[in-house]
């Protein structure tokens, strides 16, 4: 039924904005949103049902607002609208009204992260609203933010037991654990040189499973217009778990995977922390649809299952460096990269003006959107790490937008991708007493409190990376003109996506997360002697049951999350657990 002639619904607010005012616009298709691109967007609200942001990524930038009827503030929508600094609301209820497209609508923030999108009430032209961010002056009466994790200083004697102790503990809701004070960078060696039993293996798929199950309840729905998410996030994780065990059994053997976990950790950009989380969270997430399909017990294939986890295990213990796995384990920090590489970073920034600040977010909002677009509505080509120690009262965070051109994955849809640069690493200097929270989650995503990160930053550099391996800084009269070519890329592979049918969208995804380990077949040079074609046993599951999108929603949420199991992951020895 159509909207009343005043009404008013709540919703949840991606950051703090001023009150926005415009006129509504529907949009269902790709195609209604390239029928507007070269349209004067200023007054535009758009009304979308996907939390997804590769629907609206062409001109989310030039928007005045967004309304959206699912997801959360850690949906990708609400990460890139921040970035924009373009006000968003998500998960509204319109009550099975028809909002049209025409409606005046006002979007105001209430109390505790609510907002509320009123039809109807209008006053003045659009442009004359207020629109923008809450203050997040620094120095608003906080004490200046402790960055890192707690830690536990008793000890068995052993940093071994100490570290196995801490695997097998569960943590608070969301899987946080004090971490022992014994375990640092001079154990790292020793515990990768540990061989993984049948009763390790156990623990370690165990506090995985608990760490990566309030990361999945705490996002929304896996949604997008432009690509099935669900049809192939199912499909590609299920690609992995039969693919994996012989591909890393390949790459291993060429150079053990704690030496090349060592060796990417020697600059930044080299490739992304999260590609290396996924090694082992996507092949277990594999494994847990199939048992649920009943096509796999718990207790089988367990030498292959040691196989991949033992590969991501000592990878991830040598690049991270630290003795922890991940960010939740680090107290959502990962400061890998060792100290002369921060001075060089740290050496690189400037003090940002308005101008210069404003440019800054422009930038890092297209190359957001970008990398998006390039790895199909997916967040892999953006990942954040630090915060890096820079004095008592500021820190470094560093942002890598990875594999922006023809790249490390050879995918068919990026041959031609050319904007200029083979990635970008941002530097960002922000002051330790902006925030009451800092977190940057294991997929590697910045969430504070207040929101904005980039109205705090005092200083900035943007740093090319070249297909041949050198790197540039990028000086800040350039930073439009990057923006400009990554623009023209970005709505190039937007044409090229929307008019490819849903089959090819959802193998072209199933292709971007399931050839993770190309890099690192690249890197030590097995690319050649890997099959990266999708295996029989996965396309016996296309299109029945995975091209649909509710079976594929029911398996795969099923799986790792509608259960009561503190752990989204299966055990191997005890499967009744």
């Amino acid at each position: 039924m159509s909207a009343p002639a005043t009404a008013r619904y709540t919703g949840i607010a991606s950051y703090e904005f001023g009150p926005t005012q415009g006129v509504l616009h529907r949009f269902r298709t790709p195609a209604d949103v390239l029928e507007v691109f070269d349209d004067d967007l200023d007054d535009v609200v758009a009304l979308v049902e996907s939390g997804g942001t590769t629907f609206l990524s062409p001109i989310l930038g030039r928007l005045r607002g967004i309304v959206c009827t699912s997801g959360t503030t850690r949906s990708h929508l609400a990460i890139v609208s921040r970035e924009y600094a373009v006000p968003c609301l998500l998960a509204v209820d319109l009550h099975g009204d028809d909002a049209q497209t025409g409606d005046l609508v006002t979007m105001e923030l209430e109390s505790g992260g609510a907002g509320t999108l009123t039809v109807g009430a209008h006053v003045g032209h659009p442009a004359e609203a207020e629109t923008g961010s809450a203050d997040t002056t620094a120095g608003a009466d906080r004490a200046p933010l402790t960055l890192g994790n707690d830690r536990d200083t008793e000890t068995s004697g052993s940093a071994s037991t100490d570290w196995w102790n801490y695997i097998r503990r569960t943590g608070d809701d969301i899987a946080r654990k004090p971490f022992p004070a014994s375990v640092d960078a001079s154990t790292v060696a020793a515990l990768c040189a540990e061989s993984l039993t049948d009763e390790r293996l156990d623990d370690l798929i165990g506090h995985m499973g608990r760490s990566f199950k309030p990361e999945l309840t705490r996002r929304s729905g896996f949604t997008s217009e432009i690509f099935p998410m669900l049809p192939y996030m199912a499909m590609s994780t299920i690609e992995d778990f039969h693919t994996y065990p012989e591909r890393v059994r390949i790459i291993d053997a060429a150079r053990p995977a704690e030496v090349i976990g060592a060796q990417l950790r020697q600059r930044p950009g080299l490739i992304s922390p999260l590609w290396i989380w996924m090694v082992g969270y996507h092949y277990l997430c594999g494994r847990e649809q199939l048992i649920g399909l009943g096509k796999l017990r718990p207790d089988e294939d367990i030498d292959d299952v040691r196989t991949v986890v033992d590969f991501w295990r000592r990878l991830t213990l040598a690049y991270r460096g630290d003795g922890t796995l991940d960010y939740k384990d680090a107290g959502f920090t990962n400061r890998y990269l060792p100290d002369a590489q921060v001075d060089r970073l740290r050496a690189s920034i400037d003090a940002v003006d308005p101008t210069t600040a404003r440019d800054l977010q422009q930038l890092n909002a297209t190359l957001s959107g970008y990398a998006f677009m390039y790895f199909t509505d997916s967040r892999v080509g953006i990942c954040d790490h630090g915060p890096y120690p820079d004095g008592a009262d500021t820190a470094l965070l560093v942002r890598d937008f990875l594999c922006l051109d023809s790249g490390q994955f050879s995918y068919p849809w990026a041959a031609d991708c050319d904007p200029g640069v083979s990635g970008i690493t941002l530097t960002l200097r922000f002051p330790l007493d902006a925030f009451d929270y800092f977190e940057i989650n294991d997929w590697g995503t910045t969430f504070t409190e207040p929101d904005q990160l980039l109205s705090t930053v005092t200083h900035a550099s943007v740093i090319a990376h070249h297909a041949d391996g050198t790197e540039s800084v990028v000086t800040p009269d350039r930073w439009s003109d990057l923006g400009k070519r990554v623009g023209t890329e970005h709505v190039r592979l937007y044409r090229h996506f929307s008019d490819m049918p849903r089959p090819d969208r959802i193998f072209s995804a199933t292709r971007m997360y399931s050839w993770g380990l190309r890099p690192f077949a690249t890197l030590v040079g097995v690319d050649d002697a890997i099959d990266w074609s999708i295996s029989p046993a996965t396309m016996a599951l296309y299109p029945d049951p995975l091209d649909d999108d509710d079976r594929a929603a029911a398996i795969f949420g099923g799986a790792l999350v509608a259960h009561d199991r503190p752990s989204s992951f299966s055990p191997i020895l005890h499967p009744s657990a």
